[in-house]
């Protein structure tokens, strides 16, 4: 049996691929490759949800189970022992499986799925970390009411994220010449682009599967983050989403409250980033992909940014007229429902 690995790292295309993934189940069983559902089932297993999203929930219980494989064990020992299985590729992708990875549980974890399988190919997917902190802050960090100045120089004290540990780490697990690491850059990928590259693992001609580019898990505007960073206890935790769901129900996901924005980080910020990791990012790139340019990768951004006052006053107009935009809105949907439905039980 051969295993491909995915383990993410989040906020590095991982929904995007398990989306994928789930997507084309079937064009990939044609292909002898097979996706367990959540619960770590296979086609013909009793339960078994064709539908089922990655096995992330699978290996949080057992996380949280104190790293107690047994149950692992046993699934593994199933697929072993049916004939279906013995020539195909499994595909197991759950970004939470770099979690406690430099720790005895997702050591027990990783150690079992070595064993068992009689090859392992783990493909991890990075992103520079300016990116990565701005959009792990979008998904989490305002939530608990930090502004992403302040949560970027929490994550600078913690040298988050690591990369290179992760990285080598896979490769005293499972053996460094079986582990690729691949920057979210069109020059390192196959095809140029991210599912291009993952399905490329596993079938000769991943333009056979289907693919949906549309966004996804999307952010909120970050403008928008900052204003609600500062609204104490509006969110029950960091997984909280159920504002960002019921504006997308109510707005539309190509709302403004959406929007990508490409100005909002401070450019002397981004650069303060990725100093603080360039050290450790020349040895990622040397060890991992060297074939790619580390400039490509890691290189400041373009220049020609304006002096901080007047990108201040640009981030403050910026602001103003989301907050506008969003009030027109929200005034215009008022307008729009039955005099019933706005008013007060």
């Amino acid at each position: 049996m051969r295993l491909l690995l995915h383990p993410g790292h989040a906020k590095c295309g991982s929904t995007s691929i398990q989306r994928a993934i789930i997507r084309n189940r079937p064009g990939l069983a044609d292909h002898h490759v097979v996706v367990p559902d959540p619960h770590l089932r296979l086609p013909g297993d009793a339960g078994f949800d064709p539908h089922g999203e990655t096995p992330r929930e699978f290996f949080r219980q057992v996380m949280e189970n104190g790293g107690d494989t047994t149950s692992l064990r046993s699934r593994l020992a199933s697929w072993q022992e049916s004939p279906l299985w013995r020539d195909a590729t499994f595909v197991i992708s759950a970004e939470n499986l770099i979690n406690h990875l430099m720790g005895p549980i997702g050591e027990g974890i990783h150690r079992v799925l070595a064993d068992y399988f009689d090859h392992v190919q783990v493909i991890y997917y990075i992103r520079r970390q300016d990116d990565y902190l701005l959009s792990a802050w979008q998904q989490w960090g305002f939530k608990e009411g930090k502004s992403f100045a302040e949560y970027s120089q929490e994550a600078l004290r913690r040298a988050n994220p690591h990369y290179l540990a992760v990285g080598q780490a896979f490769g005293r697990l499972y053996g460094a010449a079986n582990v690729t690491v691949r920057p979210l850059q069109a020059e390192a990928l196959q095809g140029g682009e991210l599912l291009m590259d993952f399905f490329a693992h596993l079938v000769e001609d991943p333009s056979s599967l289907s693919f949906n580019q549309d966004r996804s898990n999307l952010s909120l505007n970050p403008f928008f983050c900052e204003i609600l960073a500062g609204y104490q206890g509006f969110f029950r935790d960091i997984h909280d989403d159920r504002l960002k769901q019921r504006l997308i129900r109510t707005l539309g996901a190509g709302n403004a409250l959406f929007q990508r924005e490409r100005d909002f980080m401070d450019p002397e910020m981004a650069r303060r980033i990725m100093a603080h990791h360039r050290e450790e990012n020349a040895r990622l790139q040397q060890q991992f992909f060297p074939h790619v340019p580390f400039e490509a990768v890691f290189g400041d951004r373009d220049a020609g940014e304006p002096d901080p006052g007047a990108r201040l006053r640009q981030s403050r107009d910026r602001a103003e007229q989301l907050q506008r935009h969003v009030i027109r809105d929200l005034l215009e949907l008022l307008q729009s429902m039955p005099e019933g439905a706005r008013s007060p039980a």
